[in-house]
């Protein structure tokens, strides 16, 4: 009984150090990319972070292999959860800025639940309608904001990272895959980096900065924290608790992430962001909690 207790004590840690990683990492990669290109910034720290955590997972397990039953499922996430997400993510922050990118990045378990219906791991009803809805409320109000018409590459990019995200979570909870989360993380790392790697040094190598001290850290947060950790840990998280324990737990990113930014980067937001917040917000919390099935 103790061992179990402290099994689920260690994954509400978990969760809630994610939840942490997840708000600091807009504004903070922001930074970054002051001087580096967003694709160079991926490879950068993605590499060390997929050595980092095959490491740990050969440590753990003695291997690192994956069986062949899980390989697709494994591909089809890195694709969605690394090459896509990662990319337009943070294209998404240049443009739109970390708070407002989050925001709408964070769409995500709506999507997330709306995919699920379509594929049939799920059946629509009336809280995956009104989820639907209070998210594109909440998009609506944010793209006055930022002026959709000034924006709209912009606003397209950084949605399209959350419909992203939300096609790899549906896969990670549904495609079978049930090895160690560290493998997984590490895999996905190398998988979903590979493919933008020439892109990378095409694009990227006369587009780079004067590199700082404080661009080094966010480097290193980048690998050990936002890329190692927070893959693993997602994983992880997600074999421990239902989806919908996941979902409503990352409500609280965007919310921190809007504060973050607004801290540490003096970003004004006015009253559409906020209503842009709370609907959203509320969707995530419809879409996970369903209640209004019965």
């Amino acid at each position: 009984m103790n061992f179990i207790f402290s099994q689920k004590i260690i994954a509400v840690l978990l969760l809630i150090l994610l939840v942490l990683v997840w708000s600091s990492v807009w504004s903070l990669f922001r930074i970054a990319m002051e001087v580096i290109p967003p694709l160079s910034f991926r490879v950068i720290i993605g590499l060390p972070a997929f050595m980092l955590l095959l490491l740990l997972g050969f440590k753990k397990m003695k291997t690192v292999n994956v069986p062949s039953n899980e390989w697709k499922s494994l591909l089809l996430i890195s694709f969605f959860n690394v090459t896509l997400w990662q990319v337009l993510m943070l294209y998404g922050i240049g443009m739109l800025g970390g708070g407002r990118a989050a925001v709408l990045t964070y769409t995500m378990p709506v999507w997330a639940t709306i995919f699920a219906s379509i594929f049939g791991y799920e059946k629509i009803n009336i809280s995956i309608i009104i989820s639907l809805i209070f998210g594109i409320i909440g998009i609506f109000f944010l793209s006055i904001e930022i002026n959709i018409f000034e924006n709209m590459l912009g606003f397209l990019i950084t949605l399209s990272a959350g419909l992203s995200w939300a096609i790899g979570t549906m896969i990670v909870k549904y495609g079978g895959i049930k090895s160690d989360g560290l493998i997984v993380a590490g895999w996905q790392q190398i998988i979903g980096i590979l493919p933008i790697i020439p892109f990378a040094f095409y694009f990227d190598l006369n587009n780079f900065g004067s590199i700082e001290f404080r661009h080094i850290l966010v480097i290193l947060f980048g690998i050990f924290l936002s890329s190692a950790y927070t893959y693993w840990a997602y994983f992880t998280v997600l074999q421990k608790f239902s989806v919908n324990i996941t979902s409503i737990s990352v409500m609280a990113v965007p919310v921190l992430a809007v504060l973050i930014d607004y801290i540490i980067i003096d970003v004004e937001f006015s009253i559409f962001d906020l209503l842009a917040l709370i609907f959203i917000v509320t969707g995530i919390f419809v879409a996970a909690k369903k209640p209004f099935n019965n």
